[in-house]
């Protein structure tokens, strides 16, 4: 397969996976706050990695890694993971799904501006087009949908400012990991960053009375948190994998296709079909993805 062509695929399924982890997310927010549900996520899904690494023969490349990637590393996902995963979920809250989706689209205009800037990376015009047109149905997607329960007044710019600073962090923690990346194999190197992320939400009082709540849960709230677990692990991969093979702008950009999935996901669960502004904005982000290949 075609380097590129794996970078797609990946960055298209770890889209997917965040559309299916942030709707799990959505109905575990009322017991867990977005710091803690995102320690669980960290913690579980990191304990995974490391033992897949080690299972696969990959322990000792993270034990030999230098101490620069492992820095690298845990700044990244600290931003990322710990940082902007949080500020995403408490935004919601405040604007909304459709709102905060919106906004959060400014993360991969932010990353393919850096990844010009400092990696110079092959940005053709047909390219630069994909791009466009993906970030253009993904908004028209977003802003076709009714949102209710959006937030007016001071929630309204108090979750403006969390999903700006969200997409910062995102697009960040994006530039910065990827000589990291180069640096290890994929799997060793996720298997590094992710439990950091885990480890410093856990000293923050944001987790603070989470363990209480896991506990208190119910059977199902468990089976959730649990599958948001295996969709982290996975969804590290596939972004690792997106970022290595497709380079910072177009990995991260496919990575936040998200509401593309979310789609046949609110007519499979919830019930409701898309309009023709929506099926319209789904139109142009498939002709944008096709244009990625050139």
């Amino acid at each position: 397969m075609h380097e590129l062509t794996e970078g797609i695929l990946a960055g298209l399924g770890c889209g997917l996976n965040w559309a299916v982890t942030s709707l799990l997310v959505r109905t575990l927010l009322g017991r867990f706050t977005p710091a803690g549900l995102g320690a669980i996520r960290a913690t579980g899904g990191g304990a995974l990695l490391v033992g897949l690494a080690l299972a696969v023969g990959e322990g000792p490349d993270m034990l030999r890694a230098p101490l620069w990637v492992v820095l690298t590393l845990a700044v990244a996902i600290v931003l990322a993971m710990g940082v902007g995963d949080s500020l995403f979920f408490r935004s919601m809250e405040d604007l909304g799904v459709t709102r905060a989706l919106t906004l959060a689209l400014l993360n991969p205009l932010l990353t393919t501006l850096s990844g010009m800037l400092f990696y110079s990376e092959p940005l053709t015009a047909v390219r630069l087009a994909g791009i466009g047109l993906v970030l253009g149905g993904l908004g028209i997607i977003v802003s076709g949908k009714d949102e209710d329960g959006a937030a007016t007044g001071r929630r309204m710019r108090r979750g403006l400012r969390l999903v700006c600073l969200a997409a910062g962090c995102w697009a960040l923690a994006a530039t910065i990991v990827k000589p990291a990346l180069l640096a290890v194999p994929v799997l060793a190197g996720t298997a590094l960053r992710i439990p950091i992320a885990g480890a410093v939400l856990w000293l923050t009082p944001w987790t603070r009375g989470t363990l209480a709540a896991v506990r208190e849960s119910t059977p199902a709230e468990r089976w959730k948190l649990g599958t948001i677990c295996l969709l982290n692990a996975l969804g590290s991969v596939l972004f690792t994998v997106a970022i290595r093979s497709g380079g910072v702008a177009i990995g991260n950009a496919l990575a936040s296709t998200s509401p593309l999935f979310a789609i046949p996901l609110e007519i499979l669960v919830l019930k409701k079909h898309p309009s023709t502004r929506t099926i319209g904005g789904a139109a142009l982000t498939v002709v944008g993805i096709v244009l990625l290949g050139f």
